[in-house]
């Protein structure tokens, strides 16, 4: 189960642009069906991982885009529904212009009392 290493890997990230004894609160990703990441599996992966981090509130919320194709011939895209679909047109190689994607989008974070007043609640975006 890849989802495991990669939750790993997620919270490494997050970690790296959180201020200091921040705590987790929510990570939103953007993972496209290419890197054949199970939802419900991540979702396990996250908790356990987060847990372990003393963060067990701490949500992800998975956005997975679409396949999207584009034929080179006409220029159509669609989305389809399979990787290898042909275009309308006949042309047998459609290029992959969407769904590959693996982004971090945004963290939602919170300050500890101390710094709270001398800082507002922080949001951070990234690319994994």
């Amino acid at each position: 189960m890849h989802e495991m290493s990669i939750a790993m890997e997620l919270l490494t990230l997050i970690e790296s642009r959180m201020p200091p004894h921040a705590t987790l609160e929510a990570a939103q990703v953007r993972i496209g069906p290419m890197h054949g990441v199970v939802a419900e599996a991540m979702q396990w992966a996250w908790r356990t991982v987060v847990s372990e981090k003393g963060w067990p509130q701490a949500r992800l919320l998975i956005d997975t885009p679409p396949w999207q194709l584009q034929c080179p011939a006409c220029r159509r895209q669609w989305q389809p529904q399979t990787i290898d679909e042909l275009c309308t047109c006949g042309h047998l190689e459609a290029k992959l212009v969407g769904g590959d994607e693996f982004l971090l989008l945004s963290i939602d974070v919170v300050l500890p009392p101390d710094n709270a007043a001398q800082q507002p609640a922080m949001s951070s975006t990234g690319v994994l």
